[in-house]
């Protein structure tokens, strides 16, 4: 019983730090992404260990042992490099984070709610439209509060130089 109480105030605590985050970010008194070649990196994060599972049962046997330490080297690399960045942005160890706590935990729920949507989980036709449902939800939410902590609107990820060069944009 104890242990879930424990799980409960971890998750309620992380929720307020991620909504500080935010608050803050809004506020443009945290950096969360600095710009969004920041935001394509830690969105690679948890992209990283997706791909890990999805490609590592296709490895030969013999070689997952070599897969698995390639992805954690990756992924070592590339959250050392997040968290060198978020250092620079935010001089301050408390908002600095403040700001990882909030860019992974954003990045998370913005790819599972994504993959969520693109391709939903579910036994029946009904099941995966409502896990479709819910994840368009939370993605319309996540979704713009992540494109307006992006402190300054440029790098190669940006949607609007990407709708532009296919002929899309405004």
């Amino acid at each position: 019983m104890e242990s879930n109480a424990y799980l409960t105030y971890s998750i309620i605590a992380w929720l307020i730090i991620v909504i500080i985050g935010v608050i803050l970010g809004l506020k443009q008194k945290l950096v969360v992404f600095r710009n969004y070649n920041d935001l394509g990196l830690v969105f690679l994060i948890p992209l990283s260990i997706i791909a890990m599972f999805y490609f590592l049962p296709y490895l030969p046997k013999d070689h997952n042992n070599i897969g698995l330490l390639f992805v954690i080297i990756v992924e070592s690399i590339l959250i050392i490099y997040v968290i060198i960045r978020t250092i620079r942005d935010n001089h301050n160890l408390l908002l600095c984070l403040i700001a990882i706590i909030t860019k992974i935990s954003l990045s998370v729920l913005f790819i599972i709610n994504f993959l969520d949507f693109v391709a939903a989980q579910g036994k029946t036709m009904s099941e995966r439209a409502t896990v479709r449902h819910k994840a368009l939800v939370v993605f319309l939410i996540v979704a713009p509060l992540v494109f307006a902590l992006v402190k300054t609107k440029e790098g190669i990820f940006n949607p609007q130089r990407t709708m532009a060069y296919r002929g899309l944009g405004v």
